[in-house]
């Protein structure tokens, strides 16, 4: 077997990317690394049990050539006898109404439609071409703008999204499909100077490749050293949070004897969305004996008898999510993703032993969504096994949700009822009655921060 093979199915193998059984969606630009990534998962659709694979391509109207690569995605997928699905969108205009930057846009625009068309056919992953040489540029990026979480790069697998040639280098993967005889199309944007990641592609990469002709190894450990230290940090944080926070509030004489490096995690947790600077600012506010108060913005922070609380007005703004059933949606305000999906319950332990941040829910109807949302004044609530609504607040003081992280977190809801205070209680609606049917099993999920 050749090399390249081998790293593709050791990535496989090493980041359980693909379980057997798996319906794997391909985001085909028709550029050589996605070409090569659908032709070794066809080469390889019998040896991993695939049960479906397809191809997506996004038009994203930016390029005079990209009705070409359109063409050449639609011949290379009928020639392979590969199910393929185009999508055509004026990235630019949708940049300018909201105001981003045309790559952002574009990559919102192709990572929505890729999970449209997963959820519509009914597929399980969306396989991406991202490999070694995207590692380090991501890494460099990071380190040029500052972003210290970052430093680690892109995981091989985040979600429904997973990433096979994760071992595989650009030059690796030219001289396979050049081997192999395998036709694909240049982007000539790849050569636009103008474009930070090209220029740290073109210019700084090969100057460090000079310096280190192990660059590859070297950005495999970084991605494997902080992934690693990511992982002890959110138990250590954990573990912090439990012992130092209450509804009450923060407990400061214990975060005082913490490490500058536990400061600033814990703070992070507490306060996802803030800058780095701004961070820093309520750790020195904290840890200030004489400073009462403090204001972020229109919010005020101030230390009651040792302990850090906030006013009443809301850190986070409304928010509200369309959750797709199945599909996922990401919720920015508490830094967590929340997924769907429909099947059944394979015991009655299985129902009954699930993880705190899992529930089920079984309809006669099924819903198309539901809603993700924050807390709002008036907000009632009925427990599971109950039948009297009480009031939301009541619940969160009584479970030790701080204060200050009452507005952020996640309420999973149908026609406004609260079925579940996302990873802490069930509601009382559409239980699972009958283990022959299927349900809609819902999980929570906290991103790892930076």
């Amino acid at each position: 077997m050749d090399k390249v093979s081998q790293k593709f199915l050791r990535a496989v193998r090493d980041f359980n990317l693909i379980p057997p059984g798996s319906k794997v969606l391909v985001a085909l630009s028709g550029g050589v690394d996605s070409v090569v990534l659908l032709h070794l998962l066809r080469e390889f659709k019998e040896f991993l049990n695939l049960k479906g694979l397809a191809a997506v391509h996004v038009n994203h109207g930016i390029r005079k050539t990209a009705k070409r690569d359109e063409d050449f995605c639609k011949k290379l997928c009928s020639n392979w006898n590969i199910p393929l699905e185009v999508g055509h969108f004026d990235v630019p205009l949708i940049a300018k109404e909201k105001k981003q930057s045309v790559e952002e846009a574009a990559r919102e625009v192709r990572y929505k439609f890729l999970e449209e068309v997963r959820e519509r056919l009914g597929f399980d992953l969306i396989a991406t071409a991202h490999h070694l040489d995207d590692l380090i540029e991501t890494q460099l990026l990071f380190y040029a703008r500052g972003g210290v979480g970052g430093l680690k790069g892109f995981p091989p697998k985040a979600g429904v999204v997973i990433r096979p040639l994760f071992y595989l280098t650009k030059e690796e993967i030219r001289d396979y499909a050049a081997s192999r005889g395998l036709q694909w199309v240049e982007d000539e944007t790849n050569a636009d100077l103008s474009i930070a990641r090209n220029r740290i592609r073109h210019r700084v990469v090969p100057e460090l490749r000079r310096i280190n002709p192990s660059l590859e190894d070297s950005a495999l450990r970084i991605f494997k050293t902080l992934w690693a230290e990511q992982e002890f940090w959110e138990k250590h944080v954990d573990g912090l949070m439990e012992k130092l926070v209450s509804s009450e509030g923060l407990d400061l004489k214990g975060f005082s004897t913490l490490t500058v490096a536990e400061q600033r995690r814990l703070l992070k947790r507490l306060f996802p969305l803030y800058t780095f600077e701004t961070l820093e600012e309520i750790r020195q506010f904290l840890t200030n004996p004489h400073r009462k108060e403090f204001k972020v913005g229109d919010k005020l922070l101030v230390k009651v008898e040792n302990r850090l609380i906030t006013t009443e007005e809301s850190f986070v703004k409304p928010y509200a999510y369309r959750l797709p059933i199945p599909g996922e949606v990401f919720i920015p305000e508490a830094n967590a993703l929340m997924r769907t999906k429909v099947r059944k319950l394979s015991s009655r332990e299985e129902l009954f032993k699930k993880p705190p941040n899992v529930e089920y829910f079984q309809f006669e109807t099924l819903p198309e969504f539901f809603i993700v949302r924050n807390r709002r004044k008036g907000d009632r609530f009925v427990p599971f096994g109950k039948h009297k609504a009480v009031k939301l607040k009541e619940i969160l003081i009584k479970e030790g949700v701080p204060r200050f992280m009452r507005d952020r977190l996640p309420l999973l809801t149908l026609a406004n009822q609260i079925l579940w205070i996302a990873g802490l209680r069930r509601g009382n609606f559409y239980p699972v009655k009958d283990l022959n049917k299927e349900v809609v099993e819902v999980v929570y999920e906290q991103q790892r921060l930076d």
